[in-house]
């Protein structure tokens, strides 16, 4: 879905330094969890044709653990950025070419397809991204983010307790749980990607405390995971909210950043996906190809799905390979035409200052 968050100049220490995500590994997570995402709807529209009432729960529960996933990288990603330069203009220049204008763009096409945009509502609805929930909480983390990393103390606090009011807002406004339960790894992220070299000293020199202390988390993640996914069958079938929604997906993403400070705190010299094997690293270039294209996976595949199901008839299997093919093939396009986009800009600019 959103992009790393990191500059040039970032990306190439950490490809030199590596940390706890490595640029490969940052990008097969995100091509693991907009899978997740995938996995999930696919499982909801598909879900009688399956026929396994257990794998269709099971599959429509993943979505929001990918989401986890995002915004733990998202945050990670621009706190290493920030540890480097203070958010600025050109942070805002990042997001609007990586997020909110691939955003505007393919959402615009999918109105016009679906009719256009008539009313001043609509207007308004397609501009603050509101039937794209998950483009319109990071557009607000990314404000967010800005507004305390111009701080040079209590960055993380601040950023904790802006997510937490932002999402009890959200819960106020009475919006589905989706709207919020992943937004807490946010700042997690941020404060994985602005104190990692702390935890990784701490933890060489800790080891015993802190196998025990990732022990202890996993044990907690096997049991409350599945139980929050039992409890979510259970709200799809009576309403309300439950109880363990929050607390599982903060403690998964918790979970994710604890697997990657383990691996550190094992073997400094490790770092993932480099040392993988063969099989390893195609699994990762795999993944990285849909963590580079989440987000216009993110914003095609729905569409794509119900145009495929409304014009064709190919079946279930014959219908999810085309619906599928389809959205990573307009993700994959769009992604080289937008990256040829941005290239021609960034020649253009500087043949038009000197010209100038």
């Amino acid at each position: 879905m959103g992009q790393n968050g990191c500059s040039r100049s970032e990306k190439g220490k950490r490809g030199k330094e590596g940390g706890l995500f490595s640029r490969q590994a940052s990008h097969a997570l995100r091509g693991l969890a907009i899978l997740m995402v995938m996995a999930s709807h696919y499982g909801e529209w598909y879900a009688g044709a399956i026929g396994l009432p257990a794998l269709s729960q099971l599959l429509m529960g993943l979505g929001r653990y990918g989401v986890d996933i995002f915004f733990l990288m998202s945050g990670y990603g621009l706190a290493k950025s920030a540890s480097v330069k203070r958010p600025g203009c050109a942070f805002w220049i990042r997001r609007l070419r990586s997020t909110y204008l691939p955003y505007l763009i393919l959402a615009g096409i999918i109105e016009i397809c679906a009719g256009g945009v008539y009313s001043a509502g609509r207007i308004v609805n397609y501009l603050l991204a509101q039937e794209y929930w998950f483009i319109f909480n990071i557009m607000i983390f990314y404000l967010a983010f800005f507004l305390c990393f111009q701080a040079k103390r209590f960055r993380i606090a601040a950023l904790s307790f802006m997510t937490a009011a932002f999402s009890a807002w959200l819960s106020g406004m009475g919006r589905q749980d989706f709207w919020y339960v992943s937004n807490l790894a946010f700042p997690l992220g941020a404060a994985l990607g602005l104190y990692e070299k702390r935890l990784l000293e701490w933890g060489r020199k800790n080891r015993l405390p802190a196998a025990a202390f990732g022990i202890l988390l996993s044990i907690l993640c096997v049991f409350l995971i599945p139980a929050a996914m039992k409890e979510r069958t259970l709200l799809l079938q009576t309403g309300g909210r439950g109880r363990l929604q929050l607390l599982s997906n903060t403690l998964f993403a918790l979970w994710i950043g604890m697997f990657f400070c383990l691996k550190g705190w094992g073997d400094e010299r490790k770092k993932l996906p480099e040392t993988a094997g063969a099989p390893g690293r195609a699994v990762c270039r795999f993944l990285g190809f849909f963590g580079k294209n989440s987000l216009y996976l993110y914003l095609l595949h729905a569409f794509l799905y119900y145009q495929v199901v409304n014009r064709l008839s190919l079946g279930t299997p014959g219908g999810f390979a085309a619906a599928l093919g389809s959205a990573v093939l307009g993700a994959g396009l769009f992604s080289l035409l937008w990256e040829w986009l941005w290239k021609w800009v960034d020649r253009a600019a500087p043949q038009r200052r000197r010209g100038g």
